[in-house]
């Protein structure tokens, strides 16, 4: 398996996952998260098989940033409270997919001697670090909202 077949199935994995959990928690705002998520996998899949193909990289554009799809209304926080403790074991993962991602392609880059690889490369890194940062940033909210409500009058929260 070459290292371009390794990043394929890299993104078919995580693509995967990303659908799996959207389809796990149908009608929230978490199912939404996904589902972006999944769609920009399944982007870079594409990318890559182009790059395979004709070894040519046009840079898609950005992905959704996740803030527009999570906690829309009022009512999304309601529906989302019960499903908090899957939500951060979700996210939990969908970090570690996005760090071996962003590792495989980082040490690929450092190999790569032609203009067009780095540049998908470069693309594909700076793509795998966004969705790391904003997930990150979702299950920091979620931790942090567990760490207020048990330890409420010990801790000054974070505002956000």
């Amino acid at each position: 398996m070459n290292i371009f077949d390794q990043a394929l199935q890299l993104e078919q994995d995580g693509a995967a996952y990303y659908e799996e959990q959207a389809a796990k928690h149908p009608n929230t705002a978490i199912s939404g998260v996904f589902k972006v998520l999944a769609d920009a996998e399944r982007k870079h899949e594409a990318a890559i098989l182009s790059y395979q193909q004709n070894k040519h990289f046009d840079e898609p554009e950005a992905t959704q940033p996740l803030e527009k799809t999570f906690f829309a209304t009022a009512a999304d926080i309601d529906n989302e409270i019960f499903l908090v403790p899957r939500a951060l074991d979700a996210y939990l993962t969908a970090l570690e997919m996005e760090r071996k991602s962003i590792e495989m392609y980082q040490e690929l880059l450092g190999k790569s001697e032609e203009d067009t690889e780095k540049a998908l490369l470069e693309w594909l890194i700076n793509e795998e670090k966004m969705h790391f940062a904003q997930i990150d940033k979702l299950a920091e909210m979620i931790r942090h909202g567990d760490d207020y409500v048990t330890h409420a009058m010990f801790n000054n929260p974070i505002e956000y």
